[in-house]
């Protein structure tokens, strides 16, 4: 999905995603089926389309394709895919769908995440909803969880290339900032980096804020071609193109940190189309811990090696700065839907619908997520 002249040939029509604010809590009623119905109509609505247009339809999260179609009445599709939970797949999925529609398999693909991870009390550690691949040997060190390879790793990092645990702070404190303009974000308290010393570590020198949310929500979206797209409600957003590249190891985090993956998913999907770091106008990260945030940035070149941790600072990566990044807030601050939420929110930047955090002639959005099959897309509009 990385060809030249495959770009720009497919477009995101319509986005929803849930209010995730109002949905922080528990509810025992509420079900994923219910939250992606809503996301999904809501997301037909936003490109003007029926529900009879969509012949299309890839499920995402846990929500399998059979209830969710009755629910939504998308019964009579010509496509259909099921992909597993992960934050890895949202590119994925969305690579699919574009070539779906390119391919003529469908006109018009719905795809969606929806999470019920709060009300179902889904845990992310030993016993709960992870399953590392060292698991028979990691767990006899304390290495139970994601975030606890996470933070080793940020240990190792720091032994090789120095910075410190303050420097790293100013990834949560910028996406709190962005959260704050953000009205369906779980959190609009501001924070300070005195506040972010001050929490409690999870896993040291990983902290409370360096870590994702846990909640509840859905994100959908509408893919169809681009000439299709100019006939519709919104504005178009062109799909220029997804990448992929399996790390598969024993250790969850590379020990390069993801920095031959992030250089190789660079030469496949910018590369091609002459497009380079300072053509990218925003970042959009799954940002599962802070530090993800660091590694993509030196990975696919926008800082130094090793010097990821200086040149965050003084507000570089918040509004206004050189390069914003997750300007809604992240997974950190708005909600964790596994990275979908970042692509919607990339859609409204280049729409220009994004309000007061809205980035002044935004053209290109770069997103990655880093884990064990790293991930990576570029959205932009004409």
């Amino acid at each position: 999905m990385s060809k030249a002249e495959f770009s720009g040939r497919t477009a995101i029509v319509g986005i929803a995603t849930s209010d995730f604010k109002a949905l922080y809590g528990t509810d025992p009623e509420r079900t994923r089926e219910d939250l992606a119905t809503h996301a999904i109509r809501d997301a037909l609505d936003d490109a003007g389309l029926k529900k009879e247009q969509v012949d299309g339809l890839i499920t995402g999260g846990t929500v399998h394709y059979e209830p969710l179609a009755y629910r939504a009445g998308l019964t009579d599709v010509r496509f259909c895919v099921d992909y597993p939970s992960a934050g890895r797949m949202c590119p994925m999925a969305l690579m699919h769908a574009a070539q779906a529609v390119e391919n003529g398999l469908a006109n018009y693909v719905v795809l969606f995440n929806s999470l019920c991870f709060r009300s179902n009390q889904v845990k992310f550690g030993m016993g709960g909803g992870w399953m590392g691949t060292g698991l028979l040997y990691d767990s006899v060190y304390g290495m139970a969880s994601p975030g606890a390879q996470y933070s080793l790793a940020f240990t190792r990092y720091q032994h090789l290339y120095g910075g410190t645990e303050e420097q790293l702070g100013a990834i949560p404190v910028a996406f709190r900032k962005h959260a704050q303009l953000n009205p369906v974000a779980i959190m609009q308290n501001s924070m300070t980096i005195e506040d972010y010393l001050a929490a409690r570590y999870i896993a040291q020198p990983l902290r409370l804020f360096d870590y994702c949310l846990v909640n509840d929500g859905a994100v959908a979206y509408v893919v169809t071609s681009a000439e299709r797209a100019r006939d519709l409600k919104q504005k178009p957003v062109m799909i220029g193109g997804t990448a992929g590249r399996a790390n598969f190891r024993e250790w969850y985090v590379d020990l390069d940190f993801w920095a031959d993956a992030c250089a190789s998913m660079k030469r496949d999907l910018m590369d091609p189309l002459g497009v380079g770091t300072d053509d990218i106008d925003s970042v959009q990260v799954y940002d599962n811990f802070s530090v993800s945030v660091l590694w993509g940035l030196e990975g696919f070149g926008f800082a130094p090696k090793g010097q990821g941790l200086e040149w965050i600072q003084d507000g570089r990566i918040e509004l206004g700065g050189e390069l914003p990044i997750n300007t809604s807030g992240g997974m950190l601050s708005e909600a964790y839907l596994q990275g979908w939420n970042q692509h919607a929110e990339s859609v409204r930047q280049l729409r220009g619908q994004a309000g007061p955090r809205q980035i002044p002639d935004c053209q290109r959005i770069l997103y990655w997520g880093l884990s064990a099959l790293p991930s990576a897309s570029l959205l932009y509009v004409d």
